[in-house]
């Protein structure tokens, strides 16, 4: 059942999460919407907060775990994809956008510097939520400003706050520590070589394809990289590289598993649910403890 009034923007009712994610994995949404502009968001959030329902804001549905008995509240989906310059090099992008749909228009524009993260699947929004990184770049590297929402008072304002106030840190910013939602973003980024860049992509893209699971149902890493060093990785000891000296690549739950290619991808092999997946995740996070005395934290959001 839809309803229409007083909300020009439809609020949907009952809605299956699982053909959002790609996981493929999800059970209903109470409520549902697709937001374009900020005044559908504004709209949605005085929905949420007229009923007293919780809010969660969907991206490309990478990066996160949603439970089979769903999602009691508003699931906003994000198809805010608004992109222009707002100075020569800075890219002011709302956060519907995916990361290499920023990447092409900083092309269009001589920009390069954004390739190393045009290879992170998801979108902008969930990227400031996770400060979304590779090879050692972080997307807070690249940040000059992030526009938020406001909620502490009647109704929704959106306001801007600087890379500071941001407070960044390794697959975190104040989007996940304090429950913002992010609106659009300034990227900085430099005139170069657009032939050269394009070259690192392709290079980095067929990097990824033979490491990691492409064109399967999984949501990104499981689990945080461990920061004492371990072992080899980016920022402390690689969390795939701790799952495979455990002997754990193929392990099996009932039709999820985990990847070949590499230990911290969980795949959906059709049909699998969420308890499928989290005992994957509890089953690596005892013997990776047992093996090597560290507890392995998640970096995919669990809902």
């Amino acid at each position: 059942m839809a309803r229409t009034k007083p909300y020009k923007m439809q609020i949907q009712e009952n809605i299956e999460l699982s053909k959002y994610t790609s996981f493929k994995i999800g059970g209903k949404a109470s409520f549902f919407a697709d937001v374009k502009n900020r005044q559908d968001l504004v709209e949605a959030l005085n929905f949420a907060k007229e009923r007293q329902l919780k809010v969660l804001m969907l991206g490309g549905g990478t990066n996160m775990l949603i439970r089979d008995s769903g999602f009691d509240g508003l699931v906003i989906r994000n198809l805010m994809k608004g992109i222009g310059l707002e100075a020569e090099n800075i890219i002011a992008a709302e956060t519907g956008l995916t990361l290499p749909e920023i990447n092409n228009f900083g092309y269009k524009n001589g920009l390069v510097g954004f390739e190393k993260l045009a290879t992170v699947p998801g979108t902008l929004g969930g990227a400031l939520y996770n400060n979304a990184h590779y090879l050692g770049l972080l997307l807070s590297d690249l940040i000059d400003w992030v526009e938020v929402v406001d909620s502490s008072g009647s109704s929704p304002v959106i306001k801007r706050v600087s890379k500071e106030q941001m407070r960044f840190g390794y697959d975190t910013s104040i989007v996940k520590t304090d429950s913002l939602i992010a609106v659009r973003a300034g990227i900085k980024l430099v005139k170069g070589d657009i032939s050269v860049s394009k070259t690192e992509l392709i290079k980095m893209l067929k990097q990824r394809s033979e490491h990691q699971p492409y064109g399967t149902f999984n949501s990104g890493c499981m689990f945080q990289n461990v920061k004492a060093s371990i072992g080899p990785g980016h920022n402390g000891t690689s969390t795939g590289w701790l799952i495979e000296q455990c002997g754990l690549k193929g392990t099996r739950v009932g039709n999820a598993v985990i990847s070949e290619k590499h230990g911290n991808f969980f795949i959906n092999m059709g049909g699998a649910g969420s308890g499928d997946i989290l005992k994957l995740a509890e089953i690596c996070q005892n013997k990776v403890k047992e093996k090597f005395g560290v507890d392995l934290e998640f970096e995919i959001k669990i809902i």
